[in-house]
């Protein structure tokens, strides 16, 4: 509360005093208190500066102190005026937890403020605890008895600096990355760590200087798809030969702009060249600078526009699959038809690494075991921008028509079509089904109405699991044979294939893998003890599917011809290894 506002609550108190005309009641005294301490709160271990304000003129040179009990020491009191004064507080690691009253001296005058300051188990320290406008610091926030968990502790530094990355590295030690806006108000802040419900709050705890490091992005607009030249022009900056520039959004860093070429000319000068992707992030994006030790965010730098699609290089993505699974406590199979179909445009530039290559079997018989491709390093890539096709898409064959309804995710605005409520009746064996668009609009841009013939293909035949039934909690020695039996057989080769897999952990390496067998479709194979062997015993899974692919296709206005649809009927359950 500010000293005007204090005055104001006196007055006024005063004031309903003297218009009383009640009798005084015996024992009765009206008492308002002149003094407060900010903050006044902290924590075990913590040094810190409390204020002393007055209502009333009254502080005085070398006559001022404070007394805040046993385990809180006042190294002293600087009086500033006679309405303001700092002491200097330290609370011993092992003070009492908890209020207590203030003793404030003046002279020879003392007066007592009842449970004016509360010593808390929690405290934080910041270092640095200081940063300048427009700057980004990275800070490093120690805690004393806290409880802090990733993706459930937050902290906050208040208005006009952004905190763009946390991350709990233990209970008691986290890291901020801030970014301080370049009209962010100079001056303490109150720095709070908020774990759930449960607030730690380092009062005055981060400076933002009254030093201005700032920059200045140009263009301020730019489409998607575009190869555009930018200038950035610095203040107060240090720029150097190797200055990094990203553009962010409310993620972080984003790999949908890339900087293709950067010259900087001097400490505040710097041009270049970017490429937008063509499923860049419609909206504003941060302008992220790191040069020399130093970083700078410009926000809002520039506007992501939106650009038509190109159908000239649309690719297909098709998919018709029936997937069972076996339960393992009543062995009853259950059975999910899927059919979709997609338009989608790649990216452009691509973004992020392919999977590594895997091996596994060959056909036919050809057992083995081997270990599952690690996965490609994560990278935040934009979702490749997909385009209508109408209402709806149908799958014809000569046995039946199946139709595709479009939906639209919400998350990404991405367009797919799925097959509704479909049983094994939709799915006919043995089928080459068409493509066939509904078309969008004469005033959308999307994919006309078009056929493209026999690029869907289906399973020759349907096939029933024999033995082992993956269920009842089904256990199998590791070091015996273990016999397969499918029916019926013979109906696959050569134009689909059957392939079984029995997927746990490598035994030599720790890392997953699998025994596998492309097989011929004769009714019956076996996986031997040296092939189950080197799986480490305990739960594993057990599969089987038919599976055929389809030729390669394409819209014919579209340069991809490259689109190749498959089909498969798999069935799955759990087993274990002894």
């Amino acid at each position: 509360m500010n000293r005007v506002l204090k005055w104001a609550l006196l007055v006024l108190l005063i004031g309903s005093v003297a218009c009383d005309d009640s009798p005084e009641q015996p024992g009765e005294e009206f008492v308002v208190s002149e003094l407060s301490l900010y903050p006044n709160v902290a924590g075990l271990g913590v040094s810190l500066d409390v204020a002393i304000q007055s209502t009333r003129s009254q502080f005085v040179f070398g006559a001022t102190s404070l007394d805040l009990g046993e385990g809180v020491t006042v190294i002293g009191v600087t009086v500033s005026d006679g309405y303001n004064a700092t002491a200097t507080v330290i609370v011993e690691p092992d003070a009492e937890l908890g209020s207590r009253d203030a003793l404030i001296t003046i002279e020879d005058t003392e007066q007592t403020l009842v449970d004016a300051f509360r010593v808390i188990e929690q405290s934080i320290v910041l270092d640095p605890n200081i940063g300048k406008m427009g700057e980004i610091v990275e800070v490093a926030i120690v805690g004393t008895a806290t409880e802090w968990e990733q993706g459930y502790t937050w902290a906050g530094f208040g208005e006009g600096i952004d905190v763009i990355e946390y991350n709990v590295l233990s209970k008691s030690l986290s890291a901020a990355t801030l970014s301080i806006r370049p009209d962010a108000a100079p001056g303490p802040r109150n720095v709070s760590v908020e774990n759930g419900t449960h607030v730690v709050t380092k009062y005055d705890g981060f400076m933002v200087d009254r030093a201005v490091i700032t920059a200045f992005f140009e263009p301020k607009k730019a489409f998607q798809g575009e190869f555009v030249e930018f200038t950035i022009v610095g203040l107060d900056t240090n720029w150097q030969v190797g200055t990094e520039v990203q553009f962010w959004d409310d993620g972080g860093q984003n790999q949908d702009i890339q900087v293709t070429e950067l010259d900087v000319h001097d400490a505040e000068n710097m041009s270049g060249r970017m490429r937008l992707s063509n499923a860049a992030r419609i909206g504003y994006r941060d302008v992220y600078i790191t040069s020399n030790g130093e970083s700078v965010l410009v926000p809002d730098a520039m506007e992501v526009l939106d650009a038509l699609p190109s159908l000239a290089n649309v690719a297909i993505g098709l998919g018709f699959d029936v997937g069972r699974s076996v339960d393992n406590s009543s062995c009853e199979i259950s059975e999910r038809v899927t059919a979709l179909a997609y338009f989608v445009i790649p990216l452009d530039p691509p973004c992020g690494a392919s999977p590594p290559p895997g091996d596994g079997p060959k056909p036919f018989d050809a057992n083995g075991v081997w270990p599952v491709p690690p996965e490609a390093e994560p990278v935040d890539c934009p979702n490749p921008e997909t385009v209508s096709a109408g209402d709806f898409v149908w799958f014809e064959s000569d046995e039946n028509v199946v139709t595709l309804q479009k939906d639209v995710i919400a998350s990404t605005g991405q367009i797919i079509y799925y097959g509704q409520d479909l049983t094994l009746d939709d799915y006919r064996f043995g089928q080459w089904y068409d493509l066939h668009t509904q078309g969008v609009e004469e005033d959308e841009v999307g994919i006309p109405e078009v056929i493209l013939e026999d690029v869907q293909p289906t399973c020759p035949c349907d096939f029933e699991l024999v033995e082992p039934m993956p269920c009842n909690d089904y256990t199998h020695p590791a070091s015996e044979d273990l016999p397969l039996q499918w029916t019926p057989g013979g109906c696959t080769y050569p134009n689909a294939g059957m392939v079984t897999q029995v997927s746990g952990t490598l035994l030599a390496s720790g890392d997953s893998g699998f025994a596998g067998v492309v097989q011929w479709d004769d009714g019956a194979h076996q996986f031997t003890p040296t092939e189950l062997g080197q799986l480490q015993t305990g739960p594993v899974s057990f599969g089987m599917s038919c599976g055929i692919q389809g030729p390669y296709f394409g819209f014919p206005f579209s340069t991809i011809q490259s689109n190749q649809s498959g089909s498969s009927v798999s069935i799955g359950g759990q087993m274990s290894l002894e």
